[in-house]
This record gives structure tokens, sequence and C-alpha cells, in this order.
């Protein structure tokens, strides 16, 4: 064992608290994407959709995909009922899925992933908002400066200001 002696013990209540928690999480996801298959399926159904039932089932599936799986769902279940039952159809599913998503972010998620993970509904709230924020990044391609071009210092701070280059498409375009 790698372990130190005495210590099997302790590592496998910890690797079994990680387990139970993990497992109670992925009961909570497809409970959530239970609800919403079957929200976004029954409102299908109401609205004529002879896909209704794989409307929610596709629905339900892809709510399982972190951030953007509802999203997915919405590009397809939308535009599906304007083919099939015309602009107002789709228009209501896009209300409801709207509508569903939030009472899902800010109610559902937070109550059932907190009691599947035995934490607090704020601290699931938090927990969502700051991976979602983690992953939004911006790249803005910023031109080349010329070699003999001084690195730019911030008088305020008195620190040089670190700038990542791409070529420009004019310096490109003449090499």
């Amino acid at each position: 064992s790698v372990l130190m002696p005495g210590e099997d013990d302790r590592w496998l209540g910890v690797w079994e608290r990680v387990t139970t928690s993990i497992s109670r999480w992925a009961i909570g996801v497809v409970v959530i994407a239970a609800i919403a298959g079957t929200t976004q399926g029954l409102t299908a159904w109401l609205l004529g959709s002879s896909y209704a039932v794989a409307l929610g089932v596709i629905a339900g599936l892809l709510d399982m995909i972190p951030n953007i799986g509802a999203t997915i769902a919405g590009v397809i279940l939308v535009p599906t009922l304007w083919a099939e039952q015309g602009l107002t159809a789709a228009l209501i599913m896009l209300v409801v899925l709207l509508v569903y998503q939030q009472v899902e972010n800010n109610v559902l998620t937070p109550k059932i992933q907190g009691k599947a993970v035995e934490l607090s509904g704020f601290f699931i709230i938090v927990a969502v908002t700051l991976f979602a924020a983690s992953m939004v990044t911006v790249h803005v391609p910023v031109p080349e400066h010329a070699p003999d071009q001084p690195v730019k210092v911030d008088p305020a701070s008195a620190a040089a200001v670190s700038v990542t280059t791409v070529p420009s498409s004019n310096v490109a375009a003449q090499a």
C-alpha cells in the first residue's frame, strides 16, 4: 500500500463519502432531466405535436449537459414545433422553455442538488454561477506592434502592460 500504516480506514471513509456524493449528484441530474423532459414533452403534446414523446426524451437527455444542454434542446424543439404546428406553437414553446429554464436554474437545481449532496441551495447557486463564469472567456485579436516600439507602462501602477499579440491581417498579407 502507498498509504502510511493505519491510514487505510481513514482514506476508505473519504472514498466512500466521495462516491456517495457523486452518486447522489448523478441521481439529482437524472431527476432534473426527467422533470425537464416531462415538462417540455407535455408542452409539445398540448400544442398538438405528433413528436411530443420524442421531443420530451430529447429535451431530457440534452438537459443533462451542463450549461448548454437546455439551449440545444430549445434549438431543436422550437423549430420542430414551428415546422409542424406553426409560429404560434413555436413561440409558446419558446416562452415555456425560457420560463422553465429560469425555474430549473433558480429553484429546482438548488433544491434537488442541495438535498442530493447535502449542501445549502445558496452554495449550489454560487457554485453553478462561478463554474459558468469561469468558462466565459473573451478573445480579442490585438495587432502586432512594430519591433522598435517600446512596451507601454501604465503610469498609475508603474507596471508594464502585458499584451498578447497576433499578426494583423495586413501584416500577414504583406509577408
